[in-house]
């Protein structure tokens, strides 16, 4: 244990001495808080567009050969229309500066549901939404046949209360429930996407600055390894405290905010989803690790471990590709199989739980295999380290009766 915690301290120590390490830790959450921002601002932007499309200065023009649209529904937008005969006319307005914008409604729209829609590509860019403006036009003229009761169920605005009862009859909030094991599945998702290169690279920088004999000398492999995926888990879980306060700062502060109040609202916290992601989390996080170190112990360069660690990557977000599976209330196959396939598992199970389709049976057989596929996939690591903290060229494993690792 002396030797472990050695190396523990030694590691943590010497990343938090370094500069890169903090300047990493802050640009992330920054990084993540612009692109939001950007998105917020991309999409608000949009909306604005579409919006405050003005006609107020555009000479339009229209053919309804179909007579869809009257008189009086086009007086009522406020746009002056100008009446044309032929689509060909309307078109050569436009080219030569007499329109500004022209739709044509052909005779057999019924059928073919086809508006063609003149315009200078200069006044529209890459997007053009004149389709939204006249698509308005045709819901006024619809709603004015309509009754009240008919617009309602056209326009979809039915207010549907779902109330969810549990077993006991109780009122529960799906959604509410969810949110919080949801959070510490992107928790997970992070400290992957983020340490899963620094995992691999943890025993591959040693063994390509020829320094692992030495070290070797004074420390076991095991000792070595297990110090050192403990102190890259804690950094892990460093950086994420790092990331979440602000977060949980701004919830706080902000707690009366039309945007963040309604989420708060629906919380309902199940204490048993929660401490089970929680628990899973730790146990995923400790054979994600082992597993890229177990990569980094047989490549010889960090170049060779980078190209080996996206099949680890790949198996672990797998469950992602079937989002839609693990939201139905009852399992199938594929969801089984994700859920005890260990690379996948982690991801899958945590998803079933916050989802509220992880029985509690499941739930603890989850937990045990994490936890013998964490201690299984140590000791593979170890002994590959072992084995080849001086060789330097890549090495295929041998699952044969020898039990030995060949090059």
């Amino acid at each position: 244990m002396n030797k472990i915690r050695t190396v523990f301290k030694f590691e943590v120590i010497r990343q938090l001495k370094k500069p890169t390490f903090w300047i990493s830790l802050l640009l992330f959450p920054l990084g993540i808080a612009a692109v939001l921002g950007l998105s917020a601002m991309n999409s608000g932007g949009i909306e604005d567009t579409i919006s405050n499309i003005d006609f107020s200065n555009k000479k339009v023009g229209i053919t309804d050969d179909a007579n869809l649209l009257s008189d009086e529904v086009l007086a009522s937008t406020g746009i002056e229309f100008t009446k044309v005969k032929t689509e060909e006319a309307g078109r050569d307005m436009v080219k030569n500066n007499d329109l500004d914008l022209y739709y044509y409604v052909s005779e057999d729209f019924v059928e073919s549901h086809k508006v063609k829609i003149y315009d200078r590509a200069a006044d529209t860019g890459l997007f053009n939404f004149y389709s939204i403006p006249f698509a308005n036009l045709l819901k006024l003229n619809v709603y004015q046949k309509l009754s009240p009761e008919e617009i309602v169920l056209v326009e979809n605005t039915v207010d549907y209360e779902t109330v969810d009862l549990d077993a006991d009859g109780a009122q529960v909030s799906v959604m509410g429930q969810a949110i919080v094991p949801i959070a510490i599945l992107g928790i997970f998702y992070i400290l992957i996407c983020v340490f899963g290169n620094r995992l691999t690279m943890a025993l591959v920088e040693e063994k390509e600055n020829r320094i692992s004999e030495m070290i070797l000398t004074s420390v076991s492999a095991k000792n070595l390894v297990i110090g050192k995926i403990l102190s890259l888990i804690t950094l892990g879980f460093i950086q994420i405290v790092v990331f979440v306060i602000p977060i949980i700062a701004a919830v706080i502060i902000y707690r009366d905010s039309p945007m963040v109040a309604p989420y708060l609202a629906i919380i309902d916290l199940d204490p048993i989803r929660v401490i089970g992601n929680i628990l899973l989390l730790l146990m995923s996080y400790f054979m994600f690790a082992g597993a890229c170190m177990m990569v980094g112990s047989l490549m010889p360069t960090a170049r060779d471990a980078s190209q080996y660690i996206g099949i680890v990557m790949m198996g672990v977000v797998m469950p992602l590709f079937f989002m839609n599976n693990f939201m139905t209330g009852d399992a199938n196959l594929v969801t089984y199989i994700l859920s005890y396939f260990p690379l996948s598992s982690p991801i899958a199970l945590m998803m079933r739980n916050a989802f509220g389709n992880l029985p509690a049976y499941e739930l603890l057989i989850g937990i045990i295999e994490l936890g013998v596929a964490s201690a299984f996939v140590m000791r593979l690591t170890v002994k590959s380290f072992q084995k080849n903290a001086i060789n330097f060229s890549v090495v295929k494993p041998h699952f044969g009766p020898r039990k030995a690792w060949k090059k």
